[in-house]
């Protein structure tokens, strides 16, 4: 699927969907077709760090900054699912989102059909196909891709918000030895289209905790320090699912889940791209990486989540300006919850590194880690109040170049309310 056939397929999904939805009240007997829609609205009262954000063009490592001296902002946005039920095991899902920061007003974030036959044994298999996210994310599994454990996600899934969305086909294999309720092993593999710009966005900025995942018709602002250096003009901006080099992607994958608790997971993805092509506006990034989970929840209430990703980034528009990077991250979360609270804290640590033949600028290297912390009240059903705080010290080399120190401590509070209905 290419960028030219990626939207008509997301509006031909979107379409089925309120087709769907139509002829749900026409035939009931059965119970096919019907439609779910689920939404959430999400407001954010946040004093700002005085870093500039990378939303406006800084090198700032969280969503908000100010620059001069530390403000308090305003966020908001809306969030709409729809599920549709077209026949026993045929599903359509469509997620869109309302936003004033995002390239349009209302954007795509997930499309999918989904097919998934009754099993008949111990092994069954479903099979996805349109845009959704590729199964990496241990925090994001509440409505919408939200993450029920804090306001802002790990460094991690930050970044797979951000850089990375399957365009194509994902298959899954699984086996329950024991039937349902024992132990399940799932074998995952997909091939996909686009994703050509993943990395960029690791290379020129570097990690961030930015907990708004990037929609399929939006762009993600480069520091204005990368065009400045290019002598271009700010802002620059890069469509990460673009597809450049027409060059299949893929991932492979397993998870092992455990009656007790516990769910091992891995997942080597690799979008295959050629980095000497350019569609005219971009390069192609050669970007793989490898990533392990681990999720428990050992007693009552208490979760406990784990993740290490590593991989590498290559750029080639020259012998005298390619970038050929490394990066990794890792973090630790526990959560504990008590009846209609939830109080939790993660760790992050993060970086990257550059071999670059390039001498006129400083290399993107970079070492930083996080702490979080959130306690949440859900009084209600549809309402999750919660209030937040993130810390941030940072080592990048960037910085030097726009006359900054090169270390950098931000600090986060902000306190939000989630509505879902």
């Amino acid at each position: 699927m290419t960028r030219s056939t990626a939207r008509p397929a997301l509006l031909a999904v979107w379409t089925m969907l309120l087709a769907g939805g139509q002829a749900g009240t026409a035939d009931a007997a059965d119970g096919y077709p019907n439609v779910e829609f689920h939404g959430l609205l999400d407001a954010r009262v946040v004093q700002t760090p005085n870093d500039r954000s990378a939303f406006d063009g800084g090198l700032g490592k969280l969503r908000t900054g100010g620059d001069p001296g530390s403000r308090t902002t305003t966020l908001a946005e809306g969030s709409l699912t729809a599920m549709a039920h077209l026949l026993p095991g045929l599903d359509v899902y469509t997620h869109v989102r309302a936003e004033g920061e995002q390239r349009t007003l209302v954007d795509i974030v997930e499309a999918y059909v989904r097919w998934r036959p009754a099993p008949g044994g111990p092994l069954s298999w479903q099979v996805k196909a349109g845009a959704f996210f590729p199964p990496i994310s241990l925090e994001n599994d509440g409505l919408a891709w939200t993450s029920r454990y804090t306001l802002t996600p790990s460094a991690i899934n930050s970044w797979v918000g951000e850089e990375l969305r399957t365009e194509g086909s994902e298959v899954t294999l699984t086996w329950r030895p024991e039937g349902p309720g024992g132990s399940r092993f799932d074998l995952i593999g997909a091939v996909f289209a686009g994703n050509d710009g993943t990395g960029e966005m690791l290379d020129y900025r570097g990690w961030a905790l930015i907990e708004r995942p990037a929609g399929l018709l939006d762009k993600l602002r480069l520091p204005d320090e990368v065009p400045m250096h290019q002598n271009r003009s700010p802002p620059a901006s890069f469509q990460p699912f673009a597809e450049i080099d027409h060059q299949p992607g893929f991932y492979v994958g397993g998870r092992w889940t455990d009656p007790l608790g516990g769910e091992l997971s891995y997942l080597h993805w690799d979008n295959r791209a050629d980095p000497t092509i350019s569609n005219g506006h971009a390069y192609a990034w050669d970007t793989s990486f490898d990533s392990v989970g681990y999720k428990i929840v050992p007693a009552q209430g208490l979760t406990l989540l784990a993740q290490v990703m590593r991989g590498d980034t290559e750029v080639y528009p020259g012998a005298d300006s390619e970038s050929d990077g490394t990066f990794e991250a890792f973090y630790l979360l526990a959560s504990q919850e008590w009846g209609a609270f939830r109080l939790s804290g993660r760790f992050d640590a993060f970086g990257t590194h550059e071999d670059t033949p390039v001498t006129a600028r400083h290399h993107f290297d970079e070492h930083g880690k996080a702490y979080t912390a959130a306690l949440a009240y859900r009084p209600l059903a549809w309402m999750r109040w919660t209030v937040e705080w993130v810390h941030v010290d940072s080592r990048r080399q960037q910085r030097l170049a726009v006359n900054l120190p090169i270390e950098a401590h931000e600090n986060q509070v902000q306190l939000g309310v989630r509505l879902f209905f």
